[in-house]
């Protein structure tokens, strides 16, 4: 072997070498292996199927138990206890800590792990029963781990096996394996915990705390495995919350045959009959919070599909299907008849029928489009794979002796052995329907557990024949009478064809037109006559059918007058003639009957009785009575609407040879506290015979006739007379007096009552003037009286209206549409004199055309007028039409109507507007709202519009109609253009989201038209592309860019190109300044038909804007990104260069420079990270102000710390910055410090002196006025500094000899340039009783002297001081 030693790592090799690397799968291949392997099928959600993963490996634990086998799921939704979560437990084997490593382990499968089954090391396949039964389902080593982290995001696997002291526990989890590839741990590693049972001091997470109450439960179990799920989808708790029967039905139908058998749920299995997979006990519980806990053992659901199959099959034909190799396919085909009215063939909730209406039902198979056969892998269903049928047992082309409906009440199960292959999901098969339709594959009948060596064709025909002749129960259709359209049927494919029929015969049963039959199931019951039968289809002749409809009369036809269709199967077989009929009278008998009348106050009015006049009928109480001598007001409800009330009418009517005339009308109400009532009458006093009708009646309408039959009356006969009379004198009259009508004289006799005569006089002068008045004069004789003649005079006018008079007189006129016709009316009376009265209101109504004007006249005051009114507008007329015309007066009866024939002729206004477009010699229609689609920002040309008359007939334009013309687009026309029938070019614009709605509008006093279309802009040719960053455009040095970048291909104007393919992303180059494109990935978004780029990275270089050219054919464009630095790594100081040598600082005073720190990435590039702590570390000797020695970085990554002032003893000292990021510690270069003393400012006072100088004892010192000590000794003098009014420097003692002759004091004071201070002189001395008296000290002439002061003092001991003090402010 040979090592090479590389400088640089893409240098020339010598020769071939090898590198060796080391690559695992990313642990999204673990935990996104459930997204991508569960996904949603025929309206399913894979949720259920996630969870039977998981049963499926109880199943497995549990088959070796001799006892019950125990599989618990519980749904923990109590927010009280934790976060949601789904603990699945089973009493099954359990799992020693090397056969849960093995778990844990993906696609570790049950072939290839050791140390799993038992105590042996290899696999061994269970033996072969009956359905493939073997609880043998958890296979691949894949299952469990999709379904728990498709589930949630944290799975904890607690299990303890026989014979264990210890519990093992582990957890996966999607955090934990971020968390390791972060810290760059090794990903598939982890820990077993071990512990004792019922020990949860580990559980410390308060999301977990349902953990303690599980792990307590532990106590006393042998054995045992816990699948806990956390971190559980919000969408699938709101999921099982919400549909929990619905996807446990679904569970039960997955894992029918283990808990109840080979044979499955025969429910009408006898108790006592002992059932296999008895011990199998699989319960589902769902605990809320504040709520009734939810427990349901899946033996317990009687409604999933697998039942409902069993339960509703009349009968079964088994086969076994030989297939090469060793794969066994058991079959079951099950037969569910028709039963009269209705299939039972089971409804699937996955299959809901799509039927409008009942009707619809005709022609749909039990089945509908459902495949025959569920297919079941080890006796466990394969939900996404179902086999849709086999040649021998599919319908046949050509109709046999068995009806082609029958092959659609089939269901069929399909049990395999593991020799076929399922998907890891256990979703689909892999190969099943391809084997089984190999033409080698051999089908076989099975009778009572033995094969029948027949054909299996003709063998499921037979059986598939007697089944329908034994099971199906259909309707005979017999008496055909016909094929009819039902327009009153929703759907028009349905309304027809219909055959009628008068008779049917049903379950043994004969129903016949006439027939009275009462319904069930319908809202209200209905009872009725039989019309018709009816049976959707094309039939001729008596026929056998599985369900239609009747057609009912309602009865009793006096309330109901009413048809009904309804299906055949809702009618009452159980319902007898006696009981209808008895329901009909009893309806009946709840009509109104008769009328009772009594006169509660007197002057009861008999039957033919004669009456004087004036004299007074009693009031009347009436009550209307039906059949059983009830009271009521109203009539009995109807079905569909609320009941009618009634109202009792009265008339007097006064009987004479020239007609019947009503004098009294009254109706009366029912209260809700008195019948119906009438008051006295005291008012009938002509003579004649007279009727008084009581007769009950309908409120609003006034009817008295109700379903065909009079409503109760009843009339009393009487007669008015006269007494004898003595005289008379005329009474009052009512004017006005009118041509050609009576009018009454009244004449008051002498006598108890008053007598009306009534003198008729009827006067016709045809020449007598409007309004004119004329006097007559009436002599009025009655022979025999005192006094027997009166005269009496009269005013004469004008006599009511008696006929219409109208010009133009022609019976039939012409005019043209869109114009108003005027009719000259006089209204004349019998004489033909103009004539007028209040009302008189002339109508004209046209008839013959829809929408046409209703013209009125008032002819009150004058009698004659225009009556005229809208124009007569007659829509899309052609030709001349025929309109007739009526004129009345609805407020006079008696004047006959007039009729005229109007002749409406095609207008030869303008009435139509259309647009043309020109292409070469041919003009196409634009219509009207006609959406035209034209290349962007081109002009459409060649536009012309042509306008018609009503009748078609094209109309040269002319400039005044030019004029009228006006477009939206353009406010400038060209009218030169428009006279030839030019329209102005139309610009399209430029964006096609901008949809314009263009119009040409024609408007003048008759007519307003518009013709318009919508021009929908299409984009151009490519021209450009353009580029946009979805998110952020920073990215870190060396990592990739986390946005995506789109591009868009669009036309000279911006509009984005959607007719582009995937094809097109190979002409996508990008390029850029150090642009890594190892990891560049370019992908064809169809959806949005744009280009989306992702994995852009730089290679090392300097940050700042960097620009990408992205480019398409021969189009360009440009992206800028920020390249910024990556994660910190470094930390420098800001213009802190020259770190080597110690940075000189005066004591007290600040640093030259600012303290900025920059936190940087590996390359020093600058990093923007903020908030990373940065403190400072120094001796606790220096002192640093401000003191605030700890920042965050700021949005740049920069923490500036300012100026700082350093306070330290002199000499060198060292401070350095750190900070924190990610675990890891960041040190900035080291900061030497070179401390100063102020020379501004003292910090001690030194005196300098002759140390051998003798003073005389008794002399002065040189100098100064100061006196020596007269006594010989040893003193000291003390200089005092007084730097402020507080702070003060002392100086040494100076000592002197007695008997010295002369010493020189030199004072040296260091001081500030502006300080208040004070300067002692202390003179100590050596022996008490010393006097010293101060005479003068000299001050230098730049100090500035405020004010001094010298005193004297005796020192009466040793240590005592004599203070010459001087105080000056400088």
């Amino acid at each position: 072997m040979t090592c090479y030693l590389l400088h640089s790592i893409d240098q020339l090799l010598p020769s071939a070498t090898k590198e060796r690397i080391d690559f695992i799968p990313h642990y999204d291949t673990l935990v996104k292996s459930g997204i991508y392997e569960y996904y949603a099928s025929e309206g399913q959600n894979p949720l259920p199927f996630a969870l039977a993963e998981l049963i499926d490996n109880s199943l497995s634990a549990t088959s070796q138990n001799t006892g019950v086998r125990r599989i618990q799921l519980k749904l923990l939704f109590d927010d009280t206890q934790g976060k949601p979560a789904i603990v699945v437990i089973d009493n099954g084997r359990g799992m020693s800590s090397k056969q849960l490593n093995n778990w844990a382990v993906y696609r570790l499968s049950k072939f290839t792990r050791h140390g799993d089954m038992e105590r042996l090391g290899t696999y061994v396949r269970p033996p072969a029963v009956h359905h493939s039964l073997n609880s043998d389902i958890s296979y691949f080593g894949v299952g469990g781990k999709q379904a728990v982290f498709f589930i949630g995001q944290s799975a904890r696997m607690i299990s303890k096996p026989a014979g264990s002291q210890d519990v093992h526990e582990l957890v996966l989890s999607k955090e934990d394996f971020e968390k390791k590839e972060k810290n760059k741990e090794s990903v598939y590693s982890s820990y077993i915990r071990n512990r004792k049972l019922c020990d949860s001091s580990h559980i410390v997470n308060d999301d977990e705390r349902f953990l303690h109450n599980l792990i307590t439960e532990e106590e006393d179990k042998k054995c045992f495995t816990a699948v806990v799920i956390t971190g559980v989808q919000p969408d699938h708790v709101h999921y099982l919350k919400n549909n929990f029967h619905l996807w446990i039905r679904q569970l039960a139908h997955i894992y029918h045959y283990y808990i109840h058998g080979s044979k499955g749920n025969e429910i009408n299995l006898p108790k006592k009959e002992g059932r296999p997979f008895s011990n199998i006990d699989i319960e589902i519980s769902m605990f809320e919070k504040g709520k009734t806990p939810k427990i349901m053992n899946l033996r317990e659901i009687k409604d999933d599909m697998q039942t409902l199959y069993i339960s509703t099959a009349a009968d079964s034909f088994e086969f076994k299907a030989n297939v090469e190799g060793d794969g066994i396919v058991e079959g079951i085909i099950r037969y569910h008849p028709f039963l009269y009215e209705k299939e039972t063939y089971p409804e699937d909730p996955c299959f809901p029928s799509n039927d409008e209406a009942d009707c619809f039902a005709v022609e749909r198979g039990a089945r509908g489009k459902r495949p025959i056969f569920e297919c079941f892998w080890n006796g466990r269903l394969i939900p996404y794979t179902t086999v849709e049928e086999f040649e021998w047992c599919a319908a046949p082309k050509k109709r046999g002796p068995t009806p082609i409906e029958c092959y659609k009440r089939i269901s069929g199960v399909l049990f395999t052995n593991d020799k076929f292959q399922v998907s890891t999901n256990k979703l689909t098969f892999m190969d099943l329907e391809i084997r089984l339709k190999d033409k080698n594959t051999i089908f076989t009948r099975i009778v009572n557990g033995q094969a029948q060596r027949m054909k299996i064709d003709r063998e499921f025909a037979s059986w598939l024949k007697e089944c329908h002749e034994k099971y199906d129960k259909q309707i005979k259709f017999s008496h055909f009478k016909g094929l009819i359209t039902r327009p009153e049927v929703s759907s028009k494919r349905m309304q027809r064809p219909w055959a009628t029929y008068s008779a049917i015969e049903w379950d043994g049963k004969t129903y016949k037109v006439e027939q009275l039959v009462k319904s069930i199931k319908t809202v209200p019951i209905y009872h009725g006559s039989i019309q018709n039968f009816f049976l959707y289809g094309d039939h001729d002749g008596d026929v056998y059918a599985p369900g239609g409809f009747v057609q009912l009369a309602l009865e009793p036809q006096a309330l109901y007058d009413e048809i009904m269709v309804i299906p055949i199967h809702k009618l009452d077989r159980s319902a007898s003639d006696t009981a209808l009929k008895r329901y009909i009278e009893e309806e009946m008998a709840r009509l109104p009957d008769k009328l009772s009348v009594t006169w509660p106050e007197g002057d009861e009015l008999l039957p033919d009785e004669t009456k004087l006049a004036g004299s007074t009928i009693g009031a009347l109480k009436v009550e209307i009575l039906n059949k059983k001598g009830e009271p009521m007001q109203k009539l009995p409800g109807s079905r569909h609407g609320g009941s009618k009330k009634l109202l009792v009418e009265l008339k007097v009517i006064l009987d004479s040879p020239t007609g019947n005339k009503e004098i009294i009308s009254h109706i009366s109400q029912h209260g809700n506290k008195w019948p119906f009532w009438f008051k006295k009458m005291e008012n009938i006093n002509k003579l004649g015979a007279y009727t008084l009708k009581l007769q009950v009646v309908l409120n609003e309408s006034n009817a008295d006739i109700y379903a065909g039959r009079s409503l109760p009356s009843k009339t009393f006969k009487f007669n008015i007379i006269e007494g004898k009379p003595q005289k008379f004198s005329i009474g009052l009259l009512d004017p006005p007096f009118r041509v050609g009508l009576p009018f009454s004289i009244p004449l008051d006799v002498q006598d108890e009552f008053v007598l009306h005569f009534v003198f008729i006089l009827l006067l016709k002068e045809r020449h007598m003037a409007q309004h004119s008045l004329s006097n007559f004069s009436l002599k009025i004789t009655l022979p025999g009286l005192k006094e027997e003649s009166q005269v009496l005079k009269i005013k004469l006018l004008p006599g009511p209206p008696c006929k219409l008079e109208v010009q133009p007189n022609s019976d039939i006129l012409k005019t043209e549409n869109g114009v108003a016709f005027p009719f000259h009316v006089k209204v004349l009376d019998k004489a033909g004199n103009l004539t007028a009265q209040p009302k008189l209101i002339v109508h004209c109504k046209f008839s013959g055309a829809p929408d046409l004007p209703v013209y009125t006249v008032d002819c009150s005051s004058t009698g004659s007028n225009i009556l005229t009114g809208n124009v007569l507008h007659v829509q899309n007329i052609k030709k001349e039409q025929i309109i007739n015309a009526k004129i009345e007066i609805l407020s006079c009866k008696n004047v006959p109507p007039l009729e005229k024939t109007i002749k409406i002729l095609p207008s030869s206004r303008v009435a139509k507007l259309q647009i043309f477009s020109v292409e070469g010699e041919k003009a196409i229609h634009i219509k009207h709202q006609d959406e035209i689609n034209w290349i962007a920002g081109d002009v459409m040309q060649n536009l012309i519009f042509q306008m018609y008359d009503e009748g078609e007939r094209e109309i040269k334009i002319t400039p005044t109609l030019a004029e009228k013309i006006k477009v939206n687009w353009t406010p400038t026309i060209d009218r030169e253009q428009l006279l030839n029938g030019f329209l102005p070019d139309v610009k399209v614009p430029t964006s096609v989201n901008d949809l314009r709605y263009n119009e040409v509008t024609f408007h003048d006093e008759h007519v307003s038209l518009g013709s318009g279309f919508t021009v929908r802009p299409l984009p151009d040719d490519p021209k450009h592309i353009k580029c946009r960053i979805k998110g952020s455009d920073k990215l870190q040095m060396c990592e990739t860019l986390q946005s995506q970048i789109e591009v868009m291909i669009t036309d000279q104007h911006g509009n984005h190109i959607r007719n582009l393919t995937s094809s097109c992303v190979t002409s996508l180059g990008i390029s850029g300044n150090d642009l890594d494109k190892s990891s560049l990935k370019i992908v064809w978004q169809e959806d949005t038909q744009t280009i989306c780029v992702t994995g852009i990275r730089f290679k090392t270089c300097p940050p700042g804007i960097k620009e990408l050219c992205f480019a398409w054919h021969e189009f360009s464009h440009f992206v800028r990104l920020n390249l910024v630095g990556g994660p910190p790594a470094k930390l420098l100081l800001i213009d802190w260069t020259d770190l080597e040598e110690p940075v000189p600082v005066i004591n007290g005073k600040e640093l030259h420079k600012p303290l900025i720190l920059q936190v940087c990435d590996q390359w020093n590039n600058p990093s923007s990270e903020s908030n990373v702590r940065i403190n400072l570390l120094k001796a606790s000797s220096v002192k640093i102000t401000p003191s605030n020695l700890l920042l965050k970085t700021d949005e740049n990554g920069r923490a500036n710390f300012g100026i700082v002032t350093i306070h330290a003893p002199r000499g060198e000292h060292v401070m350095q910055f750190k900070a924190l990021y990610n675990r890891n510690t960041l040190y900035c270069p080291v900061i030497k410090l070179n401390v100063l003393p102020d020379p501004e400012k003292p910090i001690c006072l030194n005196v300098k002196y002759d140390k051998d100088a003798i003073f005389i004892a008794g002399s002065t010192f040189p100098g100064k006025d100061k006196m020596v000590p007269e006594k010989v000794g040893t003193y000291s003098i003390q200089f005092l500094f007084a730097i402020d009014k507080t702070n003060a420097l002392n100086s040494e003692q100076v000592c002197f000899l007695k008997n010295i002759m002369q010493i020189i004091f030199p004072l040296t004071v260091f001081w500030g340039s502006s300080l208040l201070c004070c300067v002692w002189l202390l003179l100590c001395a050596s022996q008490p009783g010393l006097t010293i008296c101060p005479s003068s000290l000299i001050i230098p002439r730049s100090w500035p002297v405020l004010s001094s002061h010298f005193g004297s003092s005796s020192v009466e001991g040793q240590g005592r001081a004599l203070t010459l003090q001087l105080n000056w402010i400088e």
